[in-house]
């Protein structure tokens, strides 16, 4: 159980794109992994949600991009001491899988979904309230009842063209959350400011708060400010509440210098 919750919050829009991708394949690795039909039902539907997500950006351009400043990065690190020439060696490793992966891929991914006459009809009755039931489209329910091991290949089978963007995009995030600290601070009452170095790139403001404590923080950034209100919710209907303390936080702010 982790003792911690941190909340981040991505400078950069690529960034942004890169933390979509880790949340919707954690939602769709998890609920493959169970094994009720109710669960295997959502991974589809993430999985056609990452597919609608590919579609609208040119997230390979945005990794590839990414991936060569991250190679520039790992050896300034090294250069200065700051990583061990084991770890340096495997991130290099794997950067230059993701860097041949994604160069290999020459179509959008989206596309066999789209092609997949299938999940087309999923898709079509996915964003109307409950239009993906099974008296509709009784093949979805004829395949959900089949075979785990043979409904578990043909998710994955559909989910192997966004692989690496996936990889690729963790990769980046591994990166940037391994080699940056968290430092202690203290909120002015709910409130918090902090002045960016101009000559600093940074990507992403994490704040570390112990576990099960009833406070979160309103993260407002760009690349010269960093503003956080303090807050916590309310009785039964989870007003949000500013805090009149001060709030002691731990902050950490990846990115390339």
């Amino acid at each position: 159980m982790n003792d911690y919750i941190i909340y981040e919050q991505p400078v950069a829009v690529n960034i942004r794109n890169f933390l979509k991708c880790e949340y919707l394949y954690e939602k769709y690795s998890y609920a493959l992994s169970q094994e009720d039909i109710w669960s295997i039902r959502s991974s589809i539907s993430t999985l056609i949600e990452i597919s609608d997500f590919v579609l609208r950006i040119n997230l390979k351009v945005e990794l590839l991009k990414e991936l060569e400043k991250s190679k520039v990065y790992i050896n300034n690190l090294k250069k200065n001491n700051q990583i061990d020439i084991l770890k340096c060696d495997e991130y290099h490793e794997k950067i230059n899988v993701c860097l041949d992966k994604l160069n290999a891929i020459e179509i959008n991914p989206s596309k066999e979904i789209l092609d997949n006459d299938f999940l087309m009809q999923i898709k079509n009755k996915l964003y109307i309230p409950g239009a993906d039931n099974f008296f509709d489209n009784p093949s979805y329910l004829n395949f959900l009842s089949s075979n785990k091991s043979k409904i578990v290949d043909n998710i994955n089978n559909w989910y192997l063209p966004f692989k690496y963007l996936i990889v690729a995009s963790e990769l980046i995030l591994s990166i940037k959350r391994s080699n940056s600290t968290f430092v202690k601070c203290t909120s002015n009452s709910s409130f918090f400011e902090k002045k960016l170095d101009s000559e600093s790139r940074i990507d992403l403001v994490r704040i570390r708060f112990p576990n099960n404590v009833n406070l979160f923080p309103d993260i407002s950034v760009n690349r010269q400010n960093i503003n956080v209100i303090f807050k916590y919710y309310s009785g039964d209907k989870i007003i949000s509440k500013t805090i009149n303390d001060n709030v002691e936080f731990e902050l950490s702010l990846p990115g390339i210098k």
